[in-house]
């Protein structure tokens, strides 16, 4: 007899989905930060403030996006999150000033989302997979990966062709588009299939369920290892939104093309979408900390390299820039959700992980933002990269004392 495919990659693949969309428009604003800076003769560091307040937003949020997963179920939350995305973005195709464009795309699509984000996506995963979870959620986060080599180009052309306006509009349709994809595959595993998850932890306990500590995030909340993961979440992000908001600026001033440089960009998304993949497997035999400490080394680096930018004749500068960004992408959040959902199990890993998701977004708001104006008060980006590569340092060290701190390891859940 055939045994039954789990079910479970099902629900691997439409998260993958999901954030191929969420995280690609996101992550293309890199490409509008050049053409609105131009069109209305903003400061950088105000074009910038759209991204970073659509973080804090993020960072307010997301707590919350995951509690209400816990509560009443992905399928619900997720299919809000993308009718609200797409709201966000066709409002976004209609302004005609900052704050109307922070409003529309920073608030209302900024929530958009974090409700679709990796906290309460790393979150709904988890209760479908336990041993091979690093996997898992390598494989959903590589989506994030895809959405950049897909729509940082595609959001080039559109613009060039037809104008931003045009480019919302379009982002609006695939946002709407997740709607059925939701609505018809995501749902909560069964009995039987929480079995199946339990026994693949340990199977010399032959399927029966063995009682473990369900962590609620008042408990997380009291332990040194949860500050120091939330620690890592901060450092971890920041200094990558820096490069996406800033990385094309950087290029065309550096006298690059701009549409070569967009895809070599893009390029770094497909890398992104392999290293989630790699690093999530990789973590799972040889241990977070030290996966990591390899996607830090490669992101450091990355940095170095985008700081010497000078002439379009570095053009496979900016290419290795492209595949070492695209390697420290997916070492960060794939890995810190999966460190959380390690160190704290139970039927609170949505509330747990979207706080991961908070802290995530308020490095995320603060470091375009501030790269923004030190540009504008002196004319380069030299002191923002030097912050950048102490942070990614201290998010290194915090990710490794966060485990060596561990509240130790439990056994299986009993499913309510």
């Amino acid at each position: 007899m055939t045994r039954p495919r789990y079910y479970g990659w099902v629900i691997v693949a439409v998260s993958g989905i999901t954030l191929l969309v969420a995280f690609g428009i996101r992550l293309s604003f890199t490409v509008y930060f050049v053409v609105l800076t131009e069109e209305f003769a903003w400061q950088r560091a105000d074009t910038a403030l759209i991204f970073s307040i659509g973080m804090v937003v993020f960072a307010v949020t997301s707590l919350f996006a995951g509690m209400a997963v816990d509560r009443w179920g992905a399928r619900i939350v997720f299919s809000l999150g993308a009718a609200i995305l797409a709201l966000g973005l066709f409002l976004s195709s209609l302004i005609q000033s900052l704050s109307q464009l922070i409003f529309a795309y920073s608030v209302v699509a900024g929530l958009g989302i974090t409700i679709l984000g990796l906290g309460p996506q790393a979150g709904h995963l988890a209760t479908w997979f336990r041993r091979r979870l690093g996997l898992a959620i390598g494989l959903a986060f590589a989506g994030t990966g895809l959405g950049t080599l897909i729509l940082t180009p595609t959001v080039e052309l559109i613009i060039a062709n037809w104008g931003w306006r045009v480019a919302y509009q379009f982002l609006a349709i695939l946002a709407a588009l997740l709607l059925p994809l939701i609505l018809i595959f995501i749902r909560r595993p069964t009995y039987q299939e929480w079995n199946t998850i339990n026994r693949s932890v340990d199977k010399a306990q032959q399927g029966k369920l063995v009682p473990r500590k369900n962590w609620t995030l008042p408990m997380a909340l009291r332990t040194p290892s949860f500050w120091f993961v939330i620690v890592a979440a901060l450092s971890a992000i920041g200094p990558l939104r820096m490069l996406t908001v800033h990385q094309l600026a950087v290029a065309v001033g550096a006298g690059f093309d701009r549409l070569f440089a967009a895809a070599a960009i893009g390029f770094s998304g497909a890398v992104t979408a392999v290293a989630f993949i790699v690093f999530g497997s990789l973590s799972d035999r040889i241990g977070r900390q030290q996966t990591y400490l390899i996607g830090s080394a490669c992101l450091i680096l990355a940095i170095i390299i985008l700081a010497r930018l000078q002439s379009p004749q570095q053009g496979v500068s900016l290419v290795v820039y492209a595949i070492l960004l695209g390697l420290g992408e997916g070492s960060r959040a794939s890995l810190v959700t999966a460190v959380a959902s390690d160190l704290f199990p139970g039927q609170a890993l949505g509330a747990i992980n979207g706080a991961v998701g908070s802290a995530f977004a308020v490095g995320a708001a603060l470091f375009p933002w501030l790269a923004g104006r030190i540009f504008d008060l002196s004319g380069a980006y030299t002191t923002a990269f030097i912050i950048a590569v102490m942070t990614v340092v201290i998010s290194t060290i915090a990710l490794w004392l966060a485990q060596t701190l561990s509240p130790g390891k439990t056994g299986a859940i009993i499913p309510n």
